[in-house]
């Protein structure tokens, strides 16, 4: 009878030792699976952030300066770029709004300068970005990023709006 109750014994350890093991691996699993969606989720917010902060950027931008002739599409050193004019204290200057070496660039000047895109400030990092002025007189602002996600705008200043009714 002893010998009975040790086999008992050791199944009830076995059994309750397996249990514990398929609690421990079922827990791991979940634990994982939520950090690889925490993962995802994480990267697409920041995908998102980065896109949508590049358009709402230059939108601003374009509706600040939204004065009869102050926007304009141009280049910089052979870069397209979209240039704001603006008269602060009697001196023209120039906003210079370019995608170079994988960043949304801004670069303020006096008008009369001579300048090069190096010189400008990276606001934001993308993987691509353009900016073309349509028949219309809208403004189409497209912006990519490094995961390919691709949004785009269209802004239309008011100023173009007031010419062509006129």
């Amino acid at each position: 009878m002893d010998l009975k109750n040790a086999r008992k014994h050791s199944t009830d350890i076995l059994f309750v030792l397996l249990l514990f093991l398929v609690f421990t691996s079922s827990a791991l699993a979940v634990i994982l699976l939520g950090a690889k969606v925490y993962q995802n989720t994480a990267s697409r917010m920041e995908s998102n952030y980065t896109v949508r902060t590049a358009l709402a950027y230059v939108t601003e931008k374009i509706r600040h300066a939204d004065e009869s002739g102050a926007i304009s599409p141009g280049e910089l050193d052979g870069l397209p770029a979209l240039i704001l004019s603006q008269e602060i204290e009697g001196t023209s200057y120039r906003t210079y709004l370019y995608f170079q070496d994988g960043a949304l660039k801004e670069l303020l000047t006096e008008a009369s300068r001579e300048v090069t895109p190096e010189q400008g400030t990276a606001i934001v990092s993308l993987a691509g970005f353009s900016i073309e002025k349509t028949e219309d007189g809208f403004y189409s602002v497209r912006a990519e990023d490094a995961n390919g996600e691709v949004l785009s705008a269209y802004i239309r200043p008011r100023t173009e709006v007031a010419n062509n009714n006129a």
